[in-house]
């Protein structure tokens, strides 16, 4: 029985075990979008580019449901569910947890979370919203766009916040930690795919295709690598942590860090998967100068490694956001960087992983009704990637794309 199947069948038979949930609450997102778009084969069809969609028409971004059930006063259950028209059987779990939170006796507030969720490590996203979709742009950051994608916690979340309004203090502190399995394929993209732009949120049990590069094609050196990957799968049977902090002074900022080790070993390949050690360092900060200006920047380094040194590479990432109200909408910019480099121990010269680039996004947000939002976003984005080569590609890409995003809350 999979990790999914127990998560679901644990929270049915919490929900089962109550005389009827106290309160359920349903809410959902459903975004239509017209994209018009200059840009090589999208990862999603076996390529190399940047983007989401290499095509430009009429597309369902996403259809995303959320449910929430009360079970008693202090505990509740919450699955997540997403459609899209570039997904692999159209329909996929996101998320499916069990979160206990106890009343809280002062300024301290406590919450566990078990089951399979997104780690609080974006200030782009807001990651107790439906779909976990950013509101200011179409695109996520290259930093939340991995995440959403190669990323997810299947285990058990404790955080404990200190609200300093309520305690007569300008300072708010929190503290987060978690233990999980289930993510010993994280890296895999970053390696050999690397950074991407896009709001995309990989289901739990979605295989993803790679590109068709001869390091793990038949006869090549790492053939043992099926080119389908289950981000999303336990290899080693070891946990992996992170550790969180986060602190805010009265309102105005908020600053948060994290450390992340899955812990894997990287010697262990099972049913043509095999296990990556990736780490890294989180730091976020948000600051609310007034003039109705919101500025945002979230930066990130770490390895990831495969095999005796076979794949070893670094990857770093970091962007700035800013959003001032013009008009009677909200008007963002944002500038990302990112960089993929590979180890002085990495072994296969056979296998270029480096990658390096930079992306700007200028987007205009409108709300039509109190359901009813309208997104618009120039996305450009350049890159270099010498593997590109390989599958026929140039190493040297501009790609940009314009869509308008029409979401409809419910």
């Amino acid at each position: 029985m999979s990790f999914l199947t127990r998560t679901l069948l644990s929270i049915a038979l919490a929900a089962a075990a109550m005389p009827a949930a106290r309160a359920i609450e349903v809410h959902g997102l459903v975004d239509l979008r017209a994209v018009a778009v200059d840009a090589s084969p999208s990862w999603l069809h076996e390529g190399l580019g940047k983007l989401r969609y290499d095509q430009s028409g009429l597309r369902l971004g996403q259809a995303t449901v959320s449910a929430a059930a009360d079970l008693s006063d202090t505990v509740s259950a919450t699955v997540v569910a997403n459609a899209s028209d570039d997904r692999r059987g159209l329909l996929g779990v996101n998320e499916a947890w069990l979160g206990w939170n106890p009343i809280p006796g002062g300024a301290w507030k406590t919450r566990v979370k078990a089951g399979a969720f997104f780690p609080a490590s974006s200030l782009e996203l807001d990651y107790d919203s439906v779909g976990w979709t950013p509101s200011r742009t179409v695109s996520s950051s290259a930093i939340n766009s991995w995440i959403g994608e190669e990323l997810r916690t299947k285990g058990l979340e404790w955080t404990v916040q200190r609200n300093g309004r309520l305690a007569g203090s300008p300072h708010d502190v929190g503290l987060s930690a978690a233990v999980f399995g289930w993510n010993d394929e994280t890296g895999t993209l970053l390696a050999w795919r690397g950074w991407t732009l896009s709001e995309r949120i990989t289901s739990l049990t979605e295989p993803l295709r790679l590109s068709g590069l001869p390091v793990y094609a038949s006869g090549g050196p790492l053939a043992r690598q099926s080119q389908t990957i289950h981000p999303f799968r336990e290899i080693d049977d070891r946990l992996g942590y992170y550790v969180g902090a986060s602190y805010g002074y009265q309102g105005w900022i908020t600053l948060t860090a994290m450390q992340y080790d899955n812990r894997a070993n990287p010697l262990i390949v099972e049913d043509r998967q095999y296990s990556w050690r990736t780490r890294f360092q989180h730091l976020g900060v948000r600051l609310l100068p007034g003039a109705g200006w919101e500025l945002l920047a979230q930066a990130m380094r770490g390895s990831t490694l495969m095999g005796r040194d076979a794949v070893y590479v670094n990857f770093d990432s970091w962007f700035l956001l800013a959003s001032h109200r013009l008009g009677p909408g909200l008007a963002t910019v944002r500038y990302d960087h990112f960089a993929v480099k590979e180890d002085e121990d990495d072994r296969i010269a056979r296998d270029p992983n480096m990658e390096h680039g930079r992306a700007l996004a200028l987007a205009y947000a409108l709300e039509l009704t109190d359901s009813l939002n309208l997104v618009c976003e120039l996305l450009q984005v350049k890159s270099e990637r010498p593997a590109r080569a390989l599958i026929g590609v140039a190493p040297q890409q501009d790609e940009r794309s314009l869509t308008a995003s029409l979401r409809w809350h419910f």
